[in-house]
């Protein structure tokens, strides 16, 4: 399985045809670390649009910088959907507000089992 890192994340391409990226633990994405994210994962995906796992459930925080950018059109050409998959609900609900303070370029849904999670991201490609 392919794989690669970041200054403070994980990357598989999983076997079903989808990346997984995975924020270690009580760590803050600047806009660096979204932009490098973005690249690691469009380059492990061999620059084909593909649906993405982004498992941020030990995210500490990440700035506006960063959640503008992975919001911004120009994940279009690059990702086919995007799966959140988040700690607790209350993540779920703050989640939701920021996710509708901007229209996501890609399907984007937020998941608090990665099952349901996976499984979404199978259908939405399909």
């Amino acid at each position: 399985m392919a794989s690669a890192r970041s200054r403070i994340c994980s990357f598989e391409l999983d076997a079903r045809g989808f990346i997984v990226a995975r924020v270690d633990q009580g760590m803050d994405m600047d806009l660096d670390d979204a932009r490098e994210a973005v690249r690691t994962t469009f380059a492990l995906a061999g620059e084909k649009r593909v649906p993405v796992l982004v498992d941020l459930r030990g995210i500490r925080s990440q700035s506006r910088q960063a959640r503008d950018y992975l919001s911004s059109s120009e994940m279009q050409p690059m990702f086919a959907a995007v799966a959140l998959l988040i700690a607790s609900p209350v993540s779920q609900v703050v989640g939701t507000f920021f996710m509708r303070l901007r229209q996501q370029p890609v399907p984007t849904r937020l998941f608090l089992d990665e099952e349901q999670a996976v499984d979404w991201l199978l259908k939405v490609e399909s």
